[in-house]
């Protein structure tokens, strides 16, 4: 299985090497695992998201989270 950063950098890639190139739909790559990454990037101490809802708080509950933004 390909990794989240493997795609991503293919994409860049071809955004950096084909300027006229558009991307209409990126969706695809919205997945649990790509959402769980960015996540574990995130600042521990960071603010409070406007819902108010910490990155501790947040972790709790992550695997469902992931999974119900990758149905949205």
């Amino acid at each position: 299985m390909e990794s989240v950063e493997t795609k991503l950098g293919r994409i860049a890639r071809k955004a950096r090497d084909e300027r006229a190139l558009r991307f209409v739909n990126l969706f695809h790559l919205l997945k649990a695992e790509l959402l769980r990454e960015c996540f574990e990037g995130l600042r521990g101490k960071a603010a409070p998201g406007i819902d108010g809802v910490t990155k501790a708080e947040y972790a709790e509950t992550i695997l469902h989270n992931s999974y119900n933004l990758t149905l949205a």
